[in-house]
């Protein structure tokens, strides 16, 4: 078969269209964009938005209004009699209504802290949420390339079956001319059955991919959709860049945070405080009558348990044992992220020599099974014998495509690995 004829039966199979091409990136960007997790990043920011606003009010006046009525079986009374005196006594029904007013002057910085806590969460909610969304690249790689790996393998297939066809029919003609016998025609009729068996595997196996990435992008994939094969790119020397270690570094902040907070906890507070009331008694409570009364005045509280009990430092260490796994958990991803790197690289190195022994080998089984045809046509050797040839050549030519494909998955595989993707 010519080469025209090859690529004629290329564009034959996967009915592509330049309008529907698309690209491993925008697969990537669609199912960011579709992911549920998504949509909980401005949810977060909201919240913090929310929280902080709440906490920004902690400075403004404090009011609130109180009422009680009560009786009581006994009152305080004065133990004399004074003749023409009348001793005044507390009723046993007392009645108050209050309305207090307290102003934050200093609360140790708890305000503060508590800001820094609900930024310092809602960064490491993000993080989180980034690093699961980062997860997403690898699973649309594998649908991409799994895709890209089907329509190679389902080409050669057809051009295998192309050739089969061929030989069966001039084995037919062959079979009528009293040439040739019916078990070589039954013997490709059985081969061609057998690669027919293939194709609908590979196109099963295409098809559930393209499903996937349906779901995972929110994008309907039709059978004929043209996936761009990527461009093999020279791979660079660089750092690592996970969203995993921004997370990391989001936990320490935190954990930092949570000191600020702890300091707080056990500064001194100050307040003002003013209290209007009307009620019986009032401040004089031997007065029998109703009436109002005020009360104003600088408060402070000043915590002192912490000097003996050491809560605070017992706190503060543990903030610190917690920053410190934190450090560990980030070197032990570190390790394993190059011990996966080098894995890699080590694939990539493979696969370029794979490649190459492929492409000779390809030519090898070329010439055989050309050499092959010509002596079946010639009876030097049987229908069976040629089968052998070509499926040798076929085997060659998927080695080559899921070869060439992984190399490919493989690179780019190392961007996502280090963040670069």
């Amino acid at each position: 078969m010519n080469k025209l004829s090859q690529i004629f039966i290329i564009v034959a199979f996967c009915n592509f269209s330049i309008s529907a091409q698309t690209t491993l990136q925008s697969c990537i960007e669609l199912a960011e964009k579709n992911s549920p997790q998504a949509q909980l990043l401005p949810l977060v920011k909201e919240a913090e938005n929310v929280q902080i606003g709440a906490l920004n009010k902690n400075f403004l006046p404090q009011m609130s209004l109180g009422g009680q009525a009560t009786w009581q079986s006994a009152v305080t009374s004065l133990p004399i009699s004074l003749p023409n005196i009348s001793v005044p006594t507390i009723s046993k029904d007392q009645y108050k209504a209050t309305l207090d007013l307290t102003q934050n002057i200093w609360d140790g910085g708890l305000t503060k802290g508590q800001k820094k806590i609900t930024s310092a969460t809602a960064n490491t909610d993000s993080k989180s949420i980034e690093n699961n969304l980062y997860q997403l690249k690898e699973q649309i790689s594998n649908l991409y390339f799994g895709i890209l790996l089907a329509d190679k393998q389902f080409v050669n297939t057809e051009i295998t079956r192309n050739d089969l066809e061929s030989q069966s029919k001039k084995i037919q003609a062959n079979l009528q001319n009293g040439t040739a016998i019916k078990g070589n025609v039954l013997m490709i009729e059985a081969r061609l059955i057998e690669l027919k068996q293939i194709q609908r595997e590979i196109k099963s196996r295409k098809l559930a991919a393209l499903k996937g990435l349906s779901i995972l992008t929110g994008k309907e994939f039709p059978e004929n959709t043209i996936l761009e094969t990527p461009q093999i790119q020279a791979l660079e020397e660089s750092n690592i860049d996970r969203p995993e270690l921004k997370l990391f570094d989001a936990q320490k902040d935190l954990s930092e945070a949570n000191k600020s907070l702890i300091k707080a906890k056990y500064a001194p507070k100050v307040n003002l405080f003013a209290t209007g009331g009307y009620g019986r008694p009032g401040l004089n409570f031997l007065s029998p009558d109703f009436s109002t009364y005020f009360i104003g005045g600088l408060a402070f509280k000043i915590p002192l348990s912490h000097l003996y009990l050491k809560t605070q430092n017992s706190d503060l260490r543990q903030l610190d044992i917690n920053k410190e796994k934190i450090d560990r958990q980030k070197e032990l991803f570190l390790q394993q992220t190059n011990l996966k790197l080098a894995s890699q690289n080590e694939d990539v190195a493979k696969l370029q020599d794979q490649i190459k022994e492929d492409a000779r080998l390809i030519e090898i089984r070329e010439y055989i099974k050309k050499t092959a045809e010509n002596k079946l046509e010639n009876g030097i050797i049987t229908v069976s014998d040629y089968i052998t040839e070509m499926d040798n050549e076929a085997i060659a030519k998927q080695n080559l495509s899921l070869h060439q494909v992984q190399l490919l998955q493989v690179i780019n595989s190392i961007k996502i690995t280090k963040g670069k993707f």
